[in-house]
């Protein structure tokens, strides 16, 4: 045969195999299969069968038969194998269809026995089922059948049989050649998904090379995505991040696949899944199919799924030439991580949101910590893509996202320290492009901080942004500078160019280019030592080349310069700097204060700095005093000595109103008293003794009154007020000093009390200038026209004459005097001495209110101090925070009733402050904060919720009765400011602690025994809802809608209006108000939730729809229980909105609260309905859809709640005007009457539209679950209404108005007519007719508009109720009578005209 095939005749070769026996031909073909000849003998055999000859062709058919089943029996290499088929698959469009049909049955049986060394059938089956489908119809064991229908079945056939996993990557790549319908595909892949949770890690990328190749849109690549996703999971991410949350490893388990042969097979899978995607899906496709998981955070945001969605964006594929801008995928992702961060938070707020969401949330540090780690060691797969996902989460105006954003550039650029370069140079340029955006420079600042070598590697980007900081402003600069500052301790090179810049600025002309100057050399100061002081040697590469930096230096350098001085470095660097900020005492006002506040705080670090200041300040603290020295006339009360405020403040005007203030001495005393005490722990390098000299003289001078004071005494003018303002600092600034220089051997502390003395006498005659000043401005504004004073403070116009004073205290000086005047023994002075502090009240109010006010003041400090990261105020906080809570709140009711209750009202409002203050600026260390003051585990006493609530039960049995509580601000304010301290300190409670249920029981035992006579108590109901919803889940909303409406009244009486659960007496007629937005804000709430869970039950729903069919049965249950969870809270909602719209509610914002929330709900029932039309793909989920709870919802409130809402809306309308002004008493103001009209009634069209919206879309449902009646009977059917404005009865009322302002009019401009005649023509005639009208019984039907008619005595308090038909007859016939009004009433026969077309149309309805 071979021969004839290669040089014989073809006739000669088909004649030889005619001739030659059958059984022959099969033993030849079997002893040849296994030879290296057997391809050829194999070609040369089929191409001698003729196919026109029938015997020839069953010959053939025997000897394939044959070849087929000597595959199985024989084992042949992977290449001969593929030839031999490829060779039979060119001839198989000359076999018939019964041989064909053979051929895929035994190809089939192929499969099904599974052998990985026998897959020949891959490349045979597809051809045959192809030229099969091609076929006509043909009789196969019996049946007639076509080629297309044939080619269904078996397909259908081969879905339905289980799949060996031996072949399951040749099946996937001979069905990757198959021409599948999108059906099939989405089968095929359903199929293969459960079938690769069987597979050993080795046998992944293979298998998924070839799923990812059959997918031909997103939404079928989503399917073996999951697939994967969960094999991962379950096989190593499982282990991996229970090892990360424990504090051990178990090194016993064994697992079926080592993490190595894992993460290969990851990596393998995502660069497959790159190359597979990248030219046939975009970015806008795989997001589009992603939005169906937007609300499944835990399902994309897990290691693989973010890995792989990754790894198809633009910039992870070409990170040099895509553009952040233009991705699709990573808003989408930035999107979904939000809604995570906002479950975790919504989950500790509520139980019934807890309930619902059945899974944890994803904790996104340690997801991004784990492919930090994946993501080294070369193996970039998905690096570019992160780097960038975290900008673009920097970039959001989340906080909890810059949170992620910071952690994860830290601890990646820790890592991989390469990349560092080019990250820290984007955000440094984004800083520089957002400025008004603080996160770029807090995340650098981070960086700064945590890896300072990487950053100082960055040479450009530095000199960048300190270019950019000599033309920016002086707040944007300060704040960019945060970042360099970590640097100047290892950079010489940063150092001097930032001196240089500062330099720079320091010349500016600008006052903040100028402040920044300051705060940079500040800083540098305070971070200064030996080591990093020495001065870079000049070069031409270098930043600065300068070497000396002021006309300082060459003192410093003859002082310091020995080579012997082992602080040489340091203290040449250190006079050189102050040198140049000497020159800032010579400057504004603004310049010499900030000087001030910034070398205190650089002295109060670097201790080492002390010798020089107090040198430089010296001469300059000096200059304020005038007294002889120290030599000449000794220090007795006799010697010359006086402020010179001339120095601190005068006036460039006659009249005294322009004033230019120079300096702030008691800030610069303060100054010098820390720098001072700093100096006495090592009195050495300078001599302080004639400032501690000049400070005593100022003690001794003022507590003997022998310091001449300015005159402060009425008249007041701008002058007067700011010397005033300068002497009260004086005096705080030493007793500063007293308080940093007391120690328990000296008399420091018993002058606190005198000089206080003097500051209050001081305050008093402030106060007196302050009421002085008001009389003057307003004799000012009287004489405006002829001769107007200005003034102004350094050149800027200024509205009042006397400023409130500020105090100068700081939080050291603070946390001393709280210690002094609350604690028995102190450290720093003897107890004999401070027996008087304790026992003055005026001392003990003016500290309190000072550290009140100095507290909320830490939460208005500008970003760039960057308090959040400043340890040192957080402990100042917390030691302030302990000693009120400890000597104060702790004792408060002793504190009441020994002292004051105005003493009490300050300690309270002083531990509210530190509590807002430590919650808004620290609100992740409140924890620590919480353990800082209260030792309550320390020695077994009761925790600060519990105090607080104890202090609040007390005040209560004792002023909760008290009309003082009413009249007198002290008393209202402790219950008010203890209730916001619980409040916050409820607000960082775990919803599994104790203290929350305690808590709730609490609130709910005070509202119902205790009444509020004072509104600003209302806020309690705020605290009870919201600790309601963190503990407990069910109805209780619906009972205190019912007590409103017992307070407001009802709308309808008839409707039984009795409470189930308890009676809150905090309900009354004074709080109902804010019960009501406090009501509103919780529903709103709740809405808001349910929204969500709508959404996610949609994402749930197509999640079953794609997942296999082994994993739909539990995704299923747990879609069903989120039904049933979002089912039961609606009907929660419902019944509350139920009870609400039948109040008689205030029109204005308390209405328009109301229609809001039911416009909110009818939009979440709606899209409830709409995901249930949506889940009607089948018989069984229409099944399950008539058994939910949503038929239950319908019939609660299907009808009743939009009856009450149309009955709400005919009473709004009936309100809308006031028709019972007396219009003699002042002329109406039309237009605002036509406002008010629209203002009440704006929203009435929105409601009917969501009602008629959610109707039709209920509609739509019973018309899918095949249930037309079912659903539809418990819907309430809609009234015709006018929602135009100016409908008939409307504007009637309005031109009546109008008529009335003419009458009005006409009485204003006729002097000469009496005045009865006017008001008897406008009014008389309208009293008759409402006095006629009040004799009428309100019994009109729900569906006509309402009225509103005049209210009787005992009703004055209530809003107007509805007027029945009979009374609206009884007006028409009396409008008839007074024919000479019709001008001012409407038209009756309109009206009654317009009332029978209503109810024609709501018969027909």
């Amino acid at each position: 045969v071979r021969r004839l095939g290669e040089k014989g005749p073809r006739i000669e070769l088909e004649l030889l195999i005619q001739n030659t026996p059958t059984k022959k031909l099969i033993d030849t073909l079997k002893e040849t299969l296994t030879r290296s000849e057997g391809i050829t003998f194999w070609n040369y055999l089929l191409l001698g069968f003729d196919p026109a000859s029938e015997e020839s062709s069953e010959k053939r058919f025997a000897c394939v038969q044959s070849f087929l089943d000597g595959l199985r029996s024989v084992e042949l290499g992977y290449k001969h194998t593929f030839d031999l088929v490829t060779r039979l698959a060119q001839d198989l469009p000359s076999f018939t269809s019964h041989q064909l049909a053979w051929i895929v049955e035994h190809c089939v049986d192929g499969m099904r026995l599974g052998d990985a060394k026998c897959v020949g059938w891959k490349d045979l089956l597809p051809d045959a089922l192809g030229l099969l489908s091609a076929r006509p119809r043909f009789v196969l064991h019996g049946l007639g059948l076509s080629g297309l229908e044939y080619r269904n079945n078996t397909v259908a056939a081969i879905f339905t049989m289980h799949l060996p996993s031996a072949v399951l990557t040749p099946i996937a790549d001979m069905l990757k050649s198959m021409n599948l319908s999108n059906g099939e595909v989405v089968t095929v892949l359903n199929k293969f998904a459960g079938a690769l949770q069987e597979l050993s890690p080795m046998e992944l990328p293979a298998l998924c090379f070839q799923l990812f190749s059959i997918c031909r849109n997103a939404t079928q690549l989503i399917i073996p995505l999951l697939a994967l996703e969960k094999y991962f999971h379950r096989n190593f991410y499982k282990g991996l991040f229970s090892d990360m949350c424990s504090n051990s490893t178990n090194f016993d388990s064994i697992d079926s696949f080592s993490d190595k042969e894992l993460r290969e097979a990851e990596e393998t899978i995502l660069h497959h899944l790159n190359y597979c995607t990248m030219y046939k899906l975009t970015e806008k496709h795989f997001a589009i199919s992603l939005r169906n998981f937007s609300h499944l955070p835990d399902t994309i945001l897990t290691p693989f799924m973010l890995s792989a969605v990754i790894s198809m964006t633009s910039i992870n594929r070409d990170p040099e030439s895509a553009r952040t801008s233009h991705s699709v995928l990573l808003p989408f992702l930035r999107n979904m991580i939000k809604n995570n961060e906002e479950e975790r938070s919504r989950a500790e707020c509520t139980v019934w949101y807890r309930d619902t969401l059945q899974q944890k949330q994803v904790n996104l540090q340690q997801v991004l910590t784990v492919l930090i780690d994946q993501n080294q060691d070369g193996k970039d797969v998905i690096t570019p893509g992160l780097v960038h996902l975290v900008f673009c989460l920097l970039k959001s105006n989340s906080p909890k996202l810059h949170s992620l954003a910071f952690t994860f550039l830290t601890k990646f650029i820790r890592k991989r320290f390469i990349f560092g370069q080019g990250v820290i140079k984007l955000i440094a340029d984004w800083m520089i492009i957002h400025q008004n955006q603080s996160q770029f420079s807090e995340c650098l600042t981070l960086l700064s901080v945590s890896d300072t070598f990487t950053v100082s590697e960055c040479s450009k980007t530095i000199e960048t942004v300190m270019e950019h900081m000599q033309w920016i402003s002086g707040e944007q600069a300060m704040r960019m500078m945060n970042f360099i500052l970590p640097l100047l301790k290892i950079s010489h090179r940063v150092r001097d160019a930032l001196i240089d810049v500062l330099c720079k600025a320091m010349s500016s002309s600008s006052i903040q280019k100028r402040r920044m100057a300051i705060y940079g050399f500040c800083m540098i100061l305070k971070q200064l030592n030996n080591s990093n002081a020495a001065r870079q040697i000049s070069s031409a590469t270098s930043f600065c080349t300068q070497h000396s930096i002021s006309g300082y230096s060459m003192m410093s350098q003859s002082t310091f310069g020995s080579r012997s001085n082992p602080q040489r470095n340091f203290d040449m660097l250190t006079l050189e700097i102050i040198g140049m900020l000497r020159n800032c005492l010579q400057q504004q006002f603004e310049i010499r204060c900030t000087l001030y506040e910034n070398l205190q705080r650089a002295v109060e670090l670097n201790a080492k700095l002390v010798p020089h200041v107090l040198q430089v300040i010296d001469w300059h603290f000096r200059s304020f005093f005038k007294t002889t020295s120290a030599q000449d006339g000794g220090d007795d009360l006799d010697t010359v000595f006086r402020i010179r405020y001339d120095e601190l403040v005068c006036a460039t005007d006659e009249q005294h109103m322009e004033i230019h203030l120079k300096d702030n001495l008691g800030r610069l005393i303060q100054f010098v008293a820390h720098s001072l005490a700093i100096f006495e722990r090592a009195p050495s390098g300078y001599d302080a003794r004639e400032m501690h000299r000049l400070l005593n003289l100022c003690v001794q001078r003022m507590i003997a009154n022998r310091l001449p004071l300015e005159d402060v005494l009425p008249p007041a003018t701008h002058l007067k007020c700011a010397q005033v303002l300068q002497q009260l600092n004086v005096i705080e600034g030493i007793i500063s000093h007293l308080l940093l220089s007391s120690k328990p051997n000296n008399d420091a502390i018993s002058h606190v009390l005198p000089l206080f003395n003097l500051h209050f006498k001081l305050m008093e005659n402030h106060r007196a200038l302050l009421n002085a000043s008001k009389k003057v401005q307003k004799s000012s504004k009287q004489m405006a026209n002829t001769n107007s004073i200005n003034m102004t403070i350094n050149g800027a116009p200024v509205k009042t004459i006397c400023a409130q004073p500020e105090n100068i205290w700081d939080l050291v000086i603070i946390d001393k005097l709280l210690h002094l005047i609350l604690d028995d023994v102190v450290t720093f002075a003897a107890s004999e001495k401070t027996v008087f502090l304790r026992s003055h009240e005026p001392l003990f109010r003016y500290v309190l209110q000072v550290t009140a006010n100095k507290v909320q003041a830490i939460r208005q400090e500008p970003d760039y101090k960057q308090l959040t990261y400043s340890k040192r105020t957080f402990k100042q906080l917390t030691d302030i925070t302990k000693v009120v809570y400890e000597r104060c709140i702790r004792r408060l009711s002793q504190q009441w009733k020994d002292i004051n209750m105005e003493c009490s009202a300050l300690s309270a409002q002083c531990f509210a402050e530190c509590l807002r203050s430590a919650h808004e600026v620290y609100p992740k260390k409140f924890k620590d904060f919480i353990k800082g003051f209260d030792i309550a585990t320390l020695n077994q006493s009761k925790e600060a919720t519990y105090v607080l609530q104890d202090a609040l039960d007390e005040f209560m049995s004792e002023y909760g009765s008290d009309e003082s509580i009413c009249k007198d601000e002290f008393v209202v304010k402790v219950p008010v400011c203890l209730f916001e301290s619980l409040e916050i300190l409820l607000d960082h409670t775990d919803n599994n602690e104790r203290a929350a249920t305690d808590s709730f029981i609490w609130l709910q035992n005070f509202c119902c025994n205790y009444e509020l006579l004072n509104d600003d108590l209302g806020l309690i109901h705020r605290i009870l809802f919201v600790q309601r919803q963190k503990t407990h889940q069910g109805p209780y909303f619906d009972n205190v809608a019912k007590q409103l409406g017992r307070v407001l009244g009802a709308l309808n009486d008839d409707v039984p209006n009795e409470s189930t659960g308890p009676t809150l007496k905090t309900i009354s007629i004074i709080t109902v108000e804010s019960c009501l937005q406090h009501l509103y804000s919780v529903i709103q709430k709740q809405l808001a939730d349910v929204e969500y869970f709508v959404s996610k039950a949609n994402n749930l729903s197509y999640k079953c729809q794609i997942v296999p069919e082994s994993d739909q049965i539990y995704w299923r249950g747990n879609l069903d229980v989120m039904e049933r969870s979002i089912c039961t809270q609606i009907i929660h909602i419902s019944r509350t909105l139920l009870a609400l719209t039948n109040v008689c509610i205030p029109l204005g914002s308390s209405m328009d609260g109301l229609m809001k929330l039911i416009i909110q709900h009818y939009t979440c029932m709606k899209n409830l309905a709409k995901h249930y039309i949506s889940c009607c793909s089948s018989d069984a989920s229409i099944s399950n859809i008539r058994n939910t709870k949503f038929e239950l919802l319908l019939r609660d409130i299907g009808k009743q709640l939009p009856a009450n809402i149309y009955e709400l809306i005919n009473y709004v309308e009936a309100n809308a005007l006031d028709e019972e002004a007396p219009p003699h008493l002042k002329k109406r103001k039309v237009l605002a009457e036509r406002a008010k009209v629209l203002r009440d009634t704006r929203m009435i069209p929105k409601v009917i539209m969501v009602i008629e919206d959610f109707n039709k879309h209920i509609i739509l449902l019973s018309k899918k679950t095949q249930t037309q009646d079912r659903f539809t009977n418990y819907l309430h059917l809609g009234t015709m209404r006018d929602f135009d404005i100016k409908s008939t009865d409307l504007l009637a009322a309005i031109e009546r108005s109008i008529s009335d302002g003419r009458d009005i009019s006409a009485y204003d401009s006729n002097a000469e007519e009496p005045e009865n005649d006017v008001m008897s023509t406008s009014s008389t005639n309208r009293e008759d007719v409402e006095e006629e009208e009040e004799d009428c019984e309100p019994v009109e039907p729900s569906s006509h508009r309402r009225r509103r008619v005049s209210s009787s005595d005992s009703e004055k308090s209530q809003p107007k109720r509805k007027r029945n038909r009979q009374a609206a007859e009884t007006s028409q016939k009396q409008d008839d009578a007074n024919e000479p009004q019709k001008c001012a009433e409407e038209e009756p026969e309109d009206f009654a005209k317009n009332l029978r077309t209503r109810r024609e149309a709501k018969t027909r309805q």
